[in-house]
C-alpha cells in the first residue's frame, strides 16, 4: 500500500512542476510577443517619421 501512495504522492508532484514550468513558459512567450509587437510599432512609427 505504501509503496502505491508513494508512486501517487511522486506522480502528482511531477504533474505539479510539468504545470509550473508550462505556465511559466506560456507568460514567457506572452512576454517575448509583446515585445516584438512593440519593436515592431516603434520601428514602423520610426519609418513614418524618415519618410
Amino acid at each position: 500500500m505504501k509503496e502505491i501512495l508513494d508512486f501517487v504522492v511522486l506522480a502528482l508532484f511531477v504533474f505539479m512542476v510539468f504545470m509550473f514550468i508550462r505556465g511559466f513558459n506560456k507568460q514567457q512567450i506572452a512576454k517575448h510577443n509583446k515585445k516584438i509587437a512593440e519593436n515592431e510599432k516603434k520601428n514602423s512609427d520610426k519609418e513614418i517619421i524618415d519618410e
